[in-house]
């Protein structure tokens, strides 16, 4: 019997250490490959660590071979490190490269037959106080193996590393340990092992020992931190731990075994009191009474009950209540889901308040209601249904809103319209919550059960608070004021018509007078009489054009002044004669209109102006007439200039004998506006008035 020293006993206890760490860890995610590859890692250091413990226990060399031959799989472990490493890192697009695996693994297998096979890889072998071991091997393959096996061991703890110092969070801890348990003890041990192996006197081998310790540390941090990866079990203690309903885990006789954070707090119990109760402390009727109620009614998934608090008083709770099958389809225990409704129990009184409160408008009210479900079945039909329709409550409720509509919709629309088209309307408006285009706000005629035709006009929006969302419908009869509006827009149109009509014979009256004026001209010698007339004449122009802009225009109540200035400064160059190329006209108006009481006395002001221009201020028969016409704030701003000869000084044109002067003064008080001359360079008038609104005449 060979006596056991304490560095074998310390590789056997490693070894167990490694395999059940190894085990622990996959467990908690053994759909993870990180967690995997772990598994794997810690089954190589079990075995790594048994072998040490053979050879170091061992009587004779000769019973060391085989441990020294298993310890020839130790160049696996380097090369799934670095596997490791780049999943971790999540380097996984090198991996999903056709060489990766090869290059990663292909050296690994490759060094592990040498090491079985031959002596390349270690030295001789010799009894040291720890047991039996070997010296280095002294040859190039061991220096390439070196070489190999610190390239991986350092790329790993690198790209670990590096992780650790781009990560922030959870991920920086996780890149932490992932680095100290897998990477940093393996990097020391292997510089320990180099650096040791100067000295005279020998130390054990660490490597193994130091492998194991890491997967210690990763132990740890799965262990307090939930790492490496977050797993189902994980999230459902996470769920369970934060989630606001009751719940409450039960043993096959109804006794509690587990609660839920809400559970106490609700009830006001510890988790240790309550799973001294069962069942029935908790709740009015056992777990028989609530187990039959389920199993009775298939399509049952709550039920509505109350669960006692610790004070005694009572919570009224939705209760879910499902059994936990174990492998061979015997029940395990209940889980016992339950909803705090006693808010809403509290204002189940008020919601029935407001039920009849509701009936009892929406009955008195002159539009009708219709209430529809999302099984797009009508639930409520009011009494100013019945009689726009002619069908009667009874008749509709419980049937398919798509349906009754059918029932009213006049025949020539029921024969353009696709087969089940209001049907796909409807299901539509249900499925996306948002009221289609269709059905928004829709103008339309119905039939009534007596053949009677109706205008009606339909609102449709959600009612979002209910527990269900509800389609209401608001049903107005608009039949009578529809009639008047059609009525109202004859007579509108026919008025149209008459005023246009009386603008027409304004606008043609005026050109008999202006005509008659002309005929009468020519019997006129006197050249003073002769320029009355044309001034005349030119006045009764320009009220004409504002009555043919009104007749043609689409607004009879106002008129285009842009158009209109224009227009009238055509004609009034005309009338006198004017070669355009020398005396000019500019314009800058904006656009503006106005109405006829503000445009006659105007269009008389821009006349009597832009003429007395044309005649006294270009001797010479060269200039420029310019007219600007904007409006700022409340105000029209009415500019006439000319770069004439100006008005005489001695020429007051607020009181002058001159008619046409006089005209634009008494027409500046009827628009109750201001009106200054500038005659520095030219004659420039600025007029300056609000809009006249005239009181209707009765």
């Amino acid at each position: 019997m060979v006596a056991l020293n304490e560095f074998a006993l310390l590789s056997l206890f490693m070894g167990m250490a490694a395999f059940f760490i190894a085990n622990f860890i996959y467990i908690k995610n053994p759909n993870n490959q990180l967690n995997q590859l772990i598994l794997i890692f810690g089954y190589l250091l079990f075995l790594m660590n048994l072998a040490e413990f053979g050879y170091r226990s061992a009587e004779n060399i000769e019973g060391t071979l085989i441990w020294f031959e298993i310890n020839g799989l130790w160049p696996l472990i380097p090369a799934l490190l670095l596997n490791i490493s780049l999943i971790f890192t999540g380097r996984t697009d090198f991996l999903k490269k056709s060489y990766a695996y090869p290059l990663l693994y292909i050296p690994a297998v490759i060094f592990v037959i040498i090491g079985v096979s031959s002596n390349y890889l270690i030295g001789p072998i010799m009894k040291e106080y720890w047991g039996w071991a070997y010296l280095i091997g002294n040859n190039p393959v061991f220096y390439v193996f070196a070489v190999w096996i610190i390239i991986n061991a350092f790329t790993a703890g690198y790209l670990a590393f590096n992780k650790f110092l781009n990560s922030h969070g959870i991920e920086r801890k996780q890149a932490l340990y992932i680095f100290i348990g897998l990477f940093f003890s393996l990097i020391i041990s292997l510089i320990s092992e180099i650096i040791l192996g100067f000295f005279p006197h020998r130390f054990p081998e660490i490597i193994i020992t130091t492998g194991t310790l890491g997967l210690i540390v990763i132990a740890f941090s799965v262990w307090k931190y939930e790492f490496p990866q977050l797993t189902t079990v994980i999230a459902a203690d996470k769920i369970i731990s934060s989630m606001s309903n009751l719940l409450i885990l039960l043993d096959p006789h109804g006794k509690i075994i587990s609660v839920n954070k809400s559970t106490t707090l609700s009830l006001g119990y510890s988790e240790e009191s309550l799973k001294d109760k069962n069942f029935e402390d908790l709740f009015p009727q056992d777990l028989n009474y609530y187990l039959e109620q389920f199993s009775d009614e298939k399509y049952l998934n709550e039920l509505e009950t109350t669960i006692n608090t610790i004070s005694g008083d009572k919570i009224f709770v939705l209760i879910s209540l499902t059994p936990i099958y174990g492998y061979r389809n015997e029940i395990l225990g209940y889980i016992c889901i339950g909803t705090d409704i006693t808010k809403q129990k509290k204002f189940q009184e008020q919601v029935l308040e407001s039920e009849f409160k509701f009936r009892s408008v929406v009955e008195q009210t002159s539009d009708g209601i219709v209430l529809a479900n999302q099984d797009i079945k009508i639930i409520y039909w009011n009494q100013a249904m019945e009689s726009l329709t002619g069908i009667k409550r009874e008749e509709v409720e419980g049937q398919y809103y798509y349906d009754i509509m059918k029932k009213v919709i006049p025949p020539e629309k029921r024969e353009i319209m696709e087969p089940d088209m209001l049907k796909d309307i409807f299901t539509t408006t249900f499925s996306s919550q948002k009221i289609s285009y269709h059905i928004k706000h829709d103008e339309q005629e119905i039939l009534t059960m007596d053949g009677l035709r109706k205008s009606i006009m339909t609102f449709n929006f959600f009612v979002k608070k209910s527990r269900r969302p509800l389609l209401c419908t608001v049903v107005r009869d608009i039949t009578e004021s529809k009639l008047a509006q059609d009525k109202l827009k004859s007579s509108l149109e026919e008025k149209e018509v008459l005023l246009r009509e009386i603008h027409h014979r304004v606008k043609n009256n005026m050109q008999i007078v202006s005509s008659l004026l002309n005929l009468q001209s020519f019997s006129v010698k006197d050249k003073t009489v002769l320029n009355l007339f044309k001034e005349s004449q030119n006045r009764v122009k320009s009220m004409s054009i504002i009555h043919e802009s009104l007749y043609q225009s689409n607004d009879l109540a106002h008129i285009d002044f842009r158009n209109y200035i224009r227009r009238l400064g055509s004609e009034l160059f005309s009338s006198y004669g004017m070669d355009t190329e020398k005396i000019r006209l500019k314009t800058e108006i904006g656009n503006i209109s106005l109405d006829i009481n503000s445009a006659i006395p105007l269009g008389l002001i821009l006349n009597e102006l832009i003429t007395n221009s044309l005649k006294y201020a270009f001797p010479h028969g060269e200039g420029v007439i310019t007219i600007k016409f904007k409006k700022k704030d409340d105000y029209y701003l009415l500019n006439i200039c000319d770069n004439g000869v100006g008005i005489p000084e001695e020429i007051d044109f607020r009181n002058t004998s001159t008619l046409g002067l006089e005209l634009v003064n008494s027409l500046i008080n009827q628009l109750e506006g201001e009106i200054d001359l500038d005659n520095s360079n030219g004659a420039h008038f600025h007029i300056k008035f609000k809009e006249v609104h005239y009181e209707p005449r009765l």
